[in-house]
């Protein structure tokens, strides 16, 4: 510590409370903040990727800021094309590509404006839900930080001073 103090060792009941209240807030920064991406002819094409499980699915929602065409290709491991859509959108339109995983593993995908710009969101959806295990695990953090809290509490050990009546 600077200065030369020094500071009580942080309560295990504390390490919990606080780990739990970070899965907790990070889980809702996953799964909350989803922006829209901004492509344009002048830009490289979005691309990404996503490990997938069977019945898992994409969706890709395409809002078009002028007369735009657009291209999303999405390939599987191999690099073969799995799904390829091209698309007219009108200034102030919008259109989805879904996508759903037939077999397990690792798909990469590109939206790309050959002709005009807007923004692309891309949502995964996960059938089984392994993405919201965080949830669950903060709030058995934050319990068992407040269960362990309470029993340092009740173990507490007072100081008293007894004086005698000589």
């Amino acid at each position: 510590m600077a200065g030369g103090g020094t500071a009580p060792a942080m309560k295990m009941s504390d390490v919990f409370i606080l780990l739990g209240v970070t899965f907790l807030v990070g889980g809702l920064f996953i799964h909350g903040l989803v922006s829209p991406i901004p492509v344009n002819t002048d830009t490289e094409p979005y691309s990404n990727g996503a490990s997938l499980l069977k019945g898992d699915t994409i969706e890709f929602t395409i809002a078009a800021e002028n007369d735009s065409f657009v291209d999303v290709e999405i390939f599987d491991d191999q690099g073969a094309i799995v799904k390829e859509k091209s698309m007219f959108l009108a200034a102030g339109e919008s259109d989805s590509v879904n996508f759903e995983a037939d077999e397990k593993g690792f798909f990469s995908y590109t939206v790309e404006f050959t002709e005009g710009s807007g923004e692309v969101v891309v949502d995964v959806d996960r059938k089984l839900l392994i993405d919201f295990i965080i949830y669950p695990l903060g709030i058995v953090c934050v319990i068992f930080g407040f269960a362990k809290r309470r029993d340092e509490k009740m173990t507490e050990v007072m100081d008293a001073v007894l004086e005698s009546n000589d």
